[in-house]
């Protein structure tokens, strides 16, 4: 989970999760008989969240999730989407939220010491041949 503490005053941002698959899955792309589904949860506050997007090349392109549940302000939405690897390799899915006010969340590279955990919820995945 993220939070952020900026400019001397604390902001909740926004709070994606990647559930599943589980950090160091592993898939045999012989063995794929289906897309694996990749779902995970998203909460914007007061806010709420209007969109959720996933990433399977660490964060260089960005692809729309479904929301199949948005629970409304100050509740947990559910998200999902399906996806295919198309090789074999090792793969970085990183999720990024947007609020209800249109903010989408930063993926903030350099952090000082007493800036609080920012960023983007990552997991690492495995797809042999």
């Amino acid at each position: 989970m993220a939070y952020a503490y900026r400019s001397g005053r604390r902001q909740r941002e926004r709070i994606p999760r990647i559930d599943v698959p589980e950090y160091d899955s592993e898939f045999s792309l012989s063995e794929l008989g289906a897309p694996i589904e990749v779902k995970g949860i998203a909460y914007g506050g007061d806010r709420g969240i209007s969109r959720v997007e996933v990433s399977f090349d660490g964060g260089k392109s960005w692809r729309d999730t479904e929301i199949y549940y948005s629970g409304g302000d100050l509740a947990w939405s559910l998200w999902k989407t399906p996806w295919t690897p198309a090789t074999a390799d090792d793969y970085t899915l990183v999720v990024r939220a947007t609020d209800g006010k249109g903010n989408t969340q930063e993926w903030y590279e350099e952090r000082g010491p007493f800036s609080g955990v920012a960023g983007l919820h990552q997991t690492v995945v495995h797809v042999r041949a």
